[in-house]
């Protein structure tokens, strides 16, 4: 696996990644996580080495280099557009020999469905050198095949969710109102900055703001949005929550936000599904393809988003009836059942 960042780094890629090798450890593919030392705002601050759950973790100082003879190179995100870790891999597909005797896949999550300018066309490129082109959702492969990526090498593998978010028992936070969860790193494309103004227009009810800083400036000025509103007292931000509060926060809530410009798929609307939540997202992208009527509600603009959650707030049994169809949904994305598929298809292409 070579993926830019990975653990203690935990967003959608860094998740789906762990998750992944892991289910592959259990059975019995030895795996290799290559990643960078780098985190969202530091550089060179991880080890070099450390083994997770029976992943071995080399980590580079900026770009991975090729060793070891492996079975397969599963390469993740290409979200950096200039990085040197982009730009090497970019050349190894492309130009370096070595590349022509190993099964190459890629799982783009999403970063090959936007225009990179000058780099489109080496992406072009350097996708059709890969053995495979994996998307995490039919609006992803849709979305690459419109942007000229080969439609033949395309496969289609959502995304699964982990373990705790079917086996963890329920727990919840007492808190003194009901509050909704909007969980993602802070990072302008996720637009916290909507939820903030939705909640404005509604009342009984706060907001928790839960992630990583990913972009510090953006981060800064949710918070200076939330005093010039007056919301202080209603929205709280957590960083870097853990496992056990991440689904006690999930547990807890009236229903999960994700108002993100782009998603592949967002992982963490599935988690809360798993654990029979209404959802609420953005009508865009992904979510018209993982949220039908019976799952939540689909938004455009914050009076859309201030309205499904007054109707959320005004009906118990609606709640209830949507979290029971959650439920129902969420079995298909065990995590067991996706790594089979990934098997199956480094086994599609010689590995």
């Amino acid at each position: 696996m070579l993926t830019p960042l990975f653990f203690p780094v935990k967003g959608g890629t860094e998740v789906h990644v762990y998750n992944l090798s892991k289910q592959l450890v259990r059975q019995s593919v030895e795996v290799q996580v290559h990643t960078t030392r780098d985190t969202y705002t530091q550089r060179g601050a991880l080890s070099e080495s450390e083994i997770i759950d029976g992943i071995r973790i080399v980590r580079h100082s900026r770009t991975w280099s090729f060793g070891d003879s492996p079975s397969v190179l599963h390469f993740h995100n290409l979200g950096r557009k200039l990085s040197l870790w982009n730009l090497y891999t970019i050349y190894f597909l492309l130009l370096d020999l070595r590349s022509r005797g190993v099964p190459t896949l890629m799982t783009s999550h999403a970063s090959l469905v936007t225009s990179r300018g000058a780099l489109d066309y080496l992406q072009r490129a350097m996708a059709r050198r890969l053995s495979a082109l994996i998307a995490v959702s039919e609006w992803e492969r849709e979305q690459m095949i419109k942007r000229g990526f080969p439609a033949t090498k395309i496969r289609v593998v959502p995304n699964g969710v982990e373990e705790e978010a079917f086996t963890l028992p329920p727990r919840r936070i007492q808190t003194d109102r009901p509050f909704l969860l909007f969980l993602a790193r802070f990072f302008r494309i996720k637009r916290q900055d909507m939820a903030i103004r939705a909640l404005r227009k509604v009342s009984g009810v706060d907001l928790v703001l839960a992630g990583q800083v990913h972009d510090v400036g953006y981060f800064n000025e949710l918070k200076a949005l939330v005093k010039s509103l007056g919301l202080e007292d209603r929205v709280k931000f957590m960083l870097d929550v853990d496992q056990a509060t991440k689904y006690a926060l999930l547990d807890s809530c009236t229903a999960l936000i994700l108002t993100s410009e782009v998603e592949a798929e967002g992982l963490v609307v599935k988690e809360a599904m798993a654990r029979g939540k209404p959802v609420i997202a953005r009508n865009k992208t992904v979510f018209p393809y993982l949220i039908g009527k019976e799952n939540g509600f689909l938004v455009s603009d914050e009076d859309e988003l201030a309205n499904a959650i007054d109707t959320l707030l005004s009906s118990q049994e609606l709640a209830k009836r949507i979290g029971e169809a959650n439920l129902a949904k969420a079995k298909q994305w065990r995590w067991e059942i996706i790594a089979k598929r990934i098997l199956e298809i480094y086994r599609e292409v010689g590995a």
